[in-house]
């Protein structure tokens, strides 16, 4: 279905010929997708899911359009998932609903947090990691070279890029000490997790992408009970997705300087506003 779905818009991105957004066309639509067929979003529902998303991402949205997305996703959630409680289909929801573990407003809960993070992180990641790799063109050939890194190399691009600002935050239960530092019991403590990844105590050479490291261990997806949901979902979007766009334009650069691409810096996730790409016909 990945696969499928990958190259359905690769297709349009062909269409939509040389100067095109991968953003829109491609990275945004490909994780977006996948999810709604998962647990049988409508597509008449996925685009306005998707502004949704992004309002509650956006750092600077104010209170108003925050309270007129939550109502808008809270609106569809009260539509959609009593409905398919009644009649579970074959799909993620469908498993989740069959269970028999998790109430109508437990279901509206898991439902918004698979949309919202298939809909914002991993296309963010998809689109980040294109750009970084089209600005890193030795390693770029080094994977077009030997496609057999492209599992190391997801795992390198989610470290060296970290696409999440803010860092996972934790409040003490008693008493601690913690590198040298006293944490006292109620304070809170926010992990870095950009800085975590470019740690020079535990990687060596740690602001140098290397898809060819083997050393991975980082953070961007979590820590020990406290992973994200859908890793191995995001995992494999951004495999097949990066393995086929190289290998359908295997001449794809930026269409316009790198300096000149327009990034979200003020929202959750980090990634590109729009990407221009062009390629030889």
């Amino acid at each position: 279905m990945i696969e499928r779905i990958v190259h359905e818009q690769l297709d349009d991105l062909e269409k939509a010929g040389p100067g095109a957004d991968l953003v829109e066309v491609f990275t945004e639509s490909v994780p977006s997708r996948v999810m709604c067929e998962m647990i049988g979003v409508p597509e008449s529902e996925r685009k306005t899911l998707q502004r949704h998303v992004e309002t509650l991402g956006r750092l600077s949205c104010t209170v108003p359009e925050a309270l007129a997305a939550v109502s808008g996703m809270s609106g569809f959630l009260s539509r959609f998932v009593p409905v398919r409680m009644d009649d579970p289909r074959d799909d993620l929801l469908g498993d989740l609903i069959r269970g028999g573990q998790l109430d109508e407003q437990e279901l509206m809960g898991m439902t918004a947090t698979l949309i919202t993070g298939a809909f914002d992180t991993t296309g963010n990641m998809l689109a980040m990691g294109v750009f970084t790799l089209l600005e890193h063109p030795d390693q770029l050939a080094k994977l077009r070279e030997d496609p057999e890194l492209m599992g190391g190399a997801v795992e390198e691009l989610l470290r060296f890029l970290t696409i999440s600002h803010l860092g996972a935050s934790r409040w003490a239960l008693e008493d601690v000490e913690f590198a040298g530092q006293s944490i006292k019991k109620g304070e809170v403590v926010t992990v870095a997790l950009p800085a975590v990844n470019r740690d020079p105590e535990r990687y060596g050479n740690p602001d140098q992408l290397d898809i060819g490291r083997t050393d991975h261990g980082h953070l961007a997806l979590g820590h020990g009970v406290h992973q994200c949901l859908g890793q191995h979902l995001a995992r494999t979007i951004l495999r097949v997705g990066y393995e086929a766009l190289f290998d359908r334009f295997p001449t794809l650069r930026l269409a316009v300087p790198g300096d000149e691409v327009s990034m979200r810096d003020d929202f959750v996730h980090y990634g590109p506003r729009s990407l221009p790409v062009t390629w030889d016909d």
